[in-house]
């Protein structure tokens, strides 16, 4: 298998787990979103580095996180009126559900390792 073909293969693999990892109403994005708030504890992390860190415009993590907000699944700081420096932490209740989806997308990454070496050794 040509290194093409290995690659095309492999970006499938990962475009079919992130599809089927919708878990707890949340998508894989809103969980990588998760996981890198979660990563900065109650530090938080600004928009822009969070932004940075998950591969999105600042607008794109603004627009991200406003259903998450809604949800109470984050919260901002507000220490200061410029949005650029304000932090975002996770709630009580998003640290809960970042658990729970964590816990289960591991699980689901420990089924389909089989399949994903298969991909790697080709």
């Amino acid at each position: 298998m040509s290194t093409l073909e290995k690659y095309l293969e492999l970006r499938s693999f990962v475009n079919n787990v992130e599809k089927k990892s919708l878990v707890y109403g949340a998508s894989f994005s809103e969980f990588v979103i998760l996981r890198a708030v979660e990563a900065e504890g109650a530090i938080g992390i600004r928009r822009v580095d969070l932004a940075e860190r998950v591969g999105l415009s600042i607008s794109g993590i603004t627009r991200a996180l406003q259903p998450l907000e809604k949800l109470g699944y984050i919260q901002t700081q507000d220490e200061t009126l410029d949005a650029r420096v304000r932090k975002v932490v996770l709630s009580k209740s998003g640290s809960e559900l970042f658990a729970d989806i964590a816990k289960d997308v591991q699980r689901r990454m420990d089924e389909i390792s089989a399949d994903l070496k298969a991909i790697l050794k080709a």
